[in-house]
């Protein structure tokens, strides 16, 4: 029998209780962004925008994720509105006949990186051979590592061994991996607070230039609901400009939004992620139509993607449009 622990159980009231508040609010209208994954830097603008929607007269529930809440499922249901996923599980959905919809990036690029030790000899993918890789099965690290391989054309099942790594850096600081799949902002953070000098090998370097999580919702829900999405971006796009220009401010709110926040270790994941949360040429949320297009180009050599149409996966008009409004008036 399978028993659910308390903090699962706590993440589904805490989504019940959300969903209840959608359907019983009369006078003013909720709508609900579903994260991935638990509280972390990655939230900031959706905290600060979700601040700014109260003062326009509307809430917006960013709320947080979990292993039990699955974004893309909650969207198709309608259970939620909105809500944020990899690049990449969007257009397979979307493959299948899910008919959802990319509204804006939220990270314009993917961080998966590859560390390994200074001193290790371990600088470039080259060097990967004949060493053991730690990847998180079923996430970025695995797609991002498979599509490194091959633009490389190093031929992995002969001459890497991949193991799983777990979450966090102690099997890579323990010394059972030479290389760690990670996300930029997170693990060598982590390390830097542990004192350990490391190597960053970026995909990017390599040719790998993958989207990486993405804001979407569903097509039948823009169709019926244009303005809605309007000022959602609208706020999103204002309130990761601000979180940016005031990180110390954004921390706060994100503090406040959850305790179980570490200030110390946010607030540097925060300034390290602002490359990518700042979006392609320093437009928040945007990523530009050939990143778009070389991803794609990957996934399908890799066997994850049978055809890509840009228009049938991605609709930046209502970006375009909040970018603009963003420029009008906050041009720096």
């Amino acid at each position: 029998m399978n028993v659910l622990s308390a903090t699962m159980k706590l993440a589904v009231f805490s989504f019940m209780l959300s969903s209840w508040t959608l359907n019983c609010s009369d006078s003013v209208e909720t709508l609900v962004l579903q994260r991935e994954w638990t509280a972390n830097a990655e939230y900031a603008g959706d905290i600060w925008a979700s601040k700014l929607a109260r003062e326009k007269g509307f809430h917006l529930v960013v709320h947080e994720g979990s292993e039990l809440l699955d974004p893309v499922r909650l969207v198709r249901s309608g259970d939620v509105q909105f809500g944020v996923a990899s690049a990449d599980r969007i257009l397979q959905e979307n493959e299948g006949g899910a008919r959802l919809v990319i509204i804006a990036s939220a990270t314009f690029k993917t961080p998966v990186v590859f560390l390994s030790k200074k001193g290790s000899g371990i600088k470039t993918p080259q060097d990967f051979i004949n060493k053991i890789v730690g990847i998180q099965a079923g996430t970025n690290t695995e797609l991002v590592f498979k599509a490194l391989v091959s633009a490389t054309n190093i031929i992995e099942e002969e001459r890497i061994r991949v193991v799983e790594s777990g979450w966090g850096i102690q099997t890579f600081v323990n010394g059972d991996i030479d290389v760690l799949g990670a996300f930029d902002y997170d693990e060598p953070v982590q390390l830097e607070f542990r004192g350990i000098e490391y190597n960053v090998i970026s995909p990017e370097d390599y040719g790998v230039d993958y989207v990486g999580t993405v804001y979407f919702t569903r097509e039948d829900f823009i169709d019926n609901n244009p303005r809605v999405v309007q000022d959602v971006l609208n706020c999103l796009v204002l309130g990761w400009h601000r979180a940016l220009q005031n990180p110390e401010k954004a921390l706060n709110l994100l503090v406040e939004y959850s305790s179980e926040i570490n200030a110390d270790k946010e607030k540097r994941s925060l300034m390290r992620g602002k490359e990518y949360f700042q979006g392609e040429n320093q437009w928040p949320l945007y990523s530009s139509d050939d990143r778009w297009e070389s991803m794609s180009r990957s996934l399908m050599s890799l066997g994850r993607l049978r055809t890509f149409d840009y228009r049938n996966n991605i609709d930046y008009s209502y970006l375009q449009i909040a970018l603009a409004e963003l420029k009008k008036n906050y041009d720096d």
